[in-house]
């Protein structure tokens, strides 16, 4: 072979695999988007870091053992673009947090949108893990993110997600 046929062969092969990284990094089927879960916690940690933000929250797990909960939002730029900066989350603020929980049972999910417990603000910092404004409205609507519990959970309207 020609040293050009493995120039285009070894292009191709680096084309697709980073088409395949970028895909696999932006992926949220580790996420169970048929639901949403409440976690009420304090926060522990807010990293607002590429490439995605996280908000860690103090919360008891299913059997009430204290363990921090780690949920992804979206990167910097899309955060800023929501109103959420590097300052939004302070450590030790009570937190009323609405996820779509990750598949696997671990205490994390993907970000749908956050209620500061002293004022009632709302932050919505997602990546598309869930459609935060239709599912906001529907948990507000139903008296959910107020009154609701600690891991209460409620399936989504798949048409909105």
């Amino acid at each position: 072979m020609r040293a050009s046929t493995y120039f285009a062969i070894a292009a191709a092969f680096a084309s697709g695999a980073a088409t395949m990284d970028s895909s696999a990094h932006h992926s949220f089927t580790m996420f169970d988007r048929t639901q949403h879960t409440l976690i009420v916690g304090t926060v522990k940690e807010w990293a607002f870091n590429s490439p995605h933000t996280w908000l860690y929250v103090e919360a008891p797990d299913k059997n009430g053992k204290m363990v921090v909960w780690g949920f992804e939002g979206a990167a910097p730029v899309g955060a800023v673009r929501m109103g959420v900066n590097g300052t939004t989350f302070a450590r030790g603020e009570a937190v009323r947090v609405v996820i779509s929980p990750i598949k696997d049972g671990r205490p994390a999910g993907g970000v749908c949108f956050v209620m500061k417990e002293k004022n009632g603000q709302i932050a919505r910092f997602n990546d598309g893990s869930c459609a935060a404004e239709a599912a906001l409205t529907r948990w507000m609507s139903n008296g959910w993110l107020e009154a609701g519990k600690h891991l209460d959970t409620h399936a989504t309207e798949r048409d909105v997600e």
